[in-house]
């Protein structure tokens, strides 16, 4: 006789599940709001639909397997990052090329650097996980920050900030959990700290008027970062604009908000970019405070659980990748979430599974499910007749 409760048990994590539909349903409501029905909302679920296939492939997939596969995952990488820069299948968006389409089908657009993630996790925490926990020489140490910054200086060159701030968010919170010393972790950070003094000296002393740009940073990237610093009060009605609509927006929602579709910063279009980057703003607005409060709320329970799974795997190599799934999810949340307020400078960083992005969308699903594969291969004490024994599948 099938034991059916038996097998839920094993492989199927109820409050990941929930929480995962929950916060979809949220994302899908707003993201009606956001586009007012031009088209992008039917494409987001069926990102969402490709995201719940690929998932469960994942999560039937034994995640161990991974950690034998160095090379694939490596090439793999190196292609996702490179791809927007082929002829034919890279495309040019608002000054960047961080997309690749297939040509000829304007509608269809893919930013290679979202799976470059996922990819970016599972293999470092192929690599650090070889070290049983202890990254405690400095050779070995050097080594990994080295490969962990090829995707950082790749997705630089597109130029995307705020995704390469995600990977080196990843591999500080990846090379913590694999046991590196606190010593190589302290120059590291201050390493970065020192490399971004010299980098905006660098752009102050290479300014040109003929090309109006900087030779590292982009002109869009410093004016980002000078409207965080001042709060858009020095050109309010240029760099600043955005996000003193978004403050406005969310601060006139107040505690229970407008109403669905009654926020007029959103719905007037003051808010650009209201169904991408600040989706937080049209939230706000609409729903208030409460409406925020639920979301948090969903995103907590989302990076609780996902620690908890971490906590539960039966490897460190399962470990790591919980950790790195959870490093990414934060960053963006805080990121993105802080950036529509005022609280972090403006990167473009999407909202998970808010924000408009097929490829966003996807990948955030795609990470539920490698989480799903490490908590269906845990340790497990299974009942039977004669009592009850622990398996490991």
């Amino acid at each position: 006789m099938i034991d059916i409760k038996g097998i839920l048990n094993r492989w199927v994590h109820p409050a990941l599940l929930v929480t995962l539909i929950l916060v979809l349903t949220y994302g899908a409501i707003f993201l009606q709001t956001a586009v007012r029905g031009d088209g992008s909302w039917a494409r987001q679920m069926q990102g969402v639909a490709l995201g719940l296939i690929l998932m469960a492939v994942v999560w039937l997939f034994d995640y161990r397997k991974f950690e034998h596969w160095l090379l694939p995952l490596f090439a793999l990488n190196i292609f996702l990052l490179v791809s927007p820069r082929i002829p034919f299948i890279g495309r040019e968006i608002s000054g960047a090329t961080r997309w690749i389409g297939v040509p000829g089908v304007d509608a269809l657009s893919l930013q290679p650097s979202e799976p470059a993630k996922i990819v970016t996790i599972v293999l470092l925490a192929a690599i650090i996980s070889r070290y049983g926990g202890k990254l405690d020489d400095w050779r070995s140490f050097a080594k990994v920050v080295g490969l962990s910054l090829i995707p950082f200086f790749a997705v630089m060159t597109q130029p995307d900030l705020g995704t390469g701030l995600v990977f080196l968010v990843v591999m500080i919170g990846m090379l913590f959990l694999g046991g590196a010393k606190l010593r190589y972790m302290a120059i590291l950070i201050l390493s970065g700290i020192v490399a971004i003094a010299a980098v905006y000296g660098i752009n102050q002393l290479t300014w040109s008027d003929e090309r109006d740009d900087y030779l590292l940073l982009r002109t869009y990237q410093l004016n980002r970062l000078a409207v965080f610093w001042d709060q858009g009060e020095s050109d309010p009605m240029g760099a600043g604009y955005d996000l003193n609509q978004s403050k406005i927006a969310i601060g006139s929602g107040g505690i229970t908000g407008k109403g669905m579709g009654e926020g007029t910063q959103s719905q007037l279009d003051f808010i650009s970019e209201r169904a991408t980057d600040y989706i937080f703003s049209v939230l706000g607005e609409e729903l208030g405070f409460v409406g925020a409060i639920v979301l948090i709320g969903l995103y907590i329970a989302l990076l609780v659980i996902a620690l908890s799974i971490g906590a539960s795997s039966s490897d460190l190599f399962g470990t790591l990748i919980c950790g790195g799934i959870v490093c990414m999810w934060a960053f963006q949340i805080m990121q993105n979430i802080g950036m529509t307020m005022g609280l972090m400078p403006i990167t473009g960083i999407p909202l998970p599974f808010m924000s408009y992005g097929l490829s966003a969308i996807v990948t955030n699903i795609l990470a539920c499910g490698l989480l799903l594969s490490v908590w269906s291969r845990r340790p497990y004490q299974a009942q039977t007749r004669g009592g009850a024994h622990d398996i490991t599948i």
